[in-house]
């Protein structure tokens, strides 16, 4: 067998399994791997059915699978699955009016007053001017302007920006996070070294600002709910409630493989930006409190 554990695979009399990729070669002739519309599946190996393929250098869902999960799984939930749920929820998808109104209106509106009140230029002209008080005050504004941030949570910010040194890190750290020339890792950790320091560090806080401030690239961490939806689809998040790298790194993989994804559905279904992918993932992981 000249199968390894990064060989991405396909099962030539189950086409409708799509992509998969070996997990373990289990002796000989026995293999596990995991197909993106089968899930986890344990085969006898030959070349008349399973094919290899070549060319594939990763791939964002299959290389980030939670295999330990995947094994006791009775049921794999497939994207298509997903789509129809969320179809039952807005039947014309992303352009549902229900759905622009409940999910995307408010988020693209609080993007927006970001973009404008803390633009580049706006916001390094008020740390210019050490007006850190006013730059967390309309940090704060801009935070109360969705229900993406818990109120407990928001009242530990409000708490943590109380004195002028932290009001001074936080801004500071902010402006890096969002408009920084470094790669986004360093940046990243450096904000929630900040935030841990001045004990704001939940992962909506960290996430919040960075999401609204190009939705086009960056997601939002909830959570409850981002973990939801990864176990639906058996993803390794890497979860862990202290802020770090490689959490988010694992939410933004699988946020690109929903985008990229979702287009095939059409039209309707194609997001414009990780605003709509976050909102997938809300609905999906909630889809009872809109069906009640």
């Amino acid at each position: 067998m000249i199968l390894n554990n990064k060989t991405y695979i396909r099962h030539t009399n189950k086409p409708e399994w799509g992509l998969g990729k070996v997990t373990q070669v289990l002796n000989p002739e026995k293999f596990s791997a995991f197909f993106e519309n089968r899930g986890y599946k344990v085969l006898i190996y030959s070349p008349n059915y399973i094919q290899i393929e070549t060319g594939i250098e990763s791939h964002p869902l299959l290389d980030n699978i939670d295999i330990a999960k995947a094994k006791v799984s009775p049921h794999h939930t497939t994207l298509k699955q997903l789509v129809d749920t969320f179809l039952k929820i807005f039947p014309e998808g992303f352009s549902d009016k229900k759905y622009y109104d409940n999910e995307r209106e408010y988020k693209l509106k609080a993007a927006k007053k970001l973009n404008s009140k803390l633009s580049k230029d706006k916001f390094e002209k008020l740390l210019n001017e050490k007006e850190f008080a006013a730059i967390t005050k309309l940090c704060r504004s801009i935070a109360s302007q969705t229900n993406l941030i818990f109120p407990n949570e928001m009242m530990g910010l409000k708490d943590a920006l109380a004195s002028p040194a932290n009001q001074e890190m936080f801004a500071k750290s902010l402006f890096d996070l969002l408009y920084g020339t470094q790669n986004l890792k360093p940046r990243f950790m450096h904000f929630a070294k900040v935030l841990t320091s001045i004990k704001a560090d939940k992962w909506t806080i960290q996430t919040y600002f960075l999401y609204l401030s190009d939705p086009e690239k960056y997601l939002f961490m909830k959570p409850l709910i981002t973990q939801k939806a990864a176990k639906i689809c058996n993803f390794e998040l890497h979860y862990d409630s202290k802020l770090n790298w490689q959490t988010y790194n694992s939410l933004l993989k699988f946020g690109i493989y929903f985008k990229t994804e979702l287009s095939k559905f059409g039209e309707n279904l194609t997001p414009k930006d990780m605003i709509d992918v976050q909102s997938f993932f809300w609905s999906i992981a909630n889809k009872d409190a809109y069906q009640k």
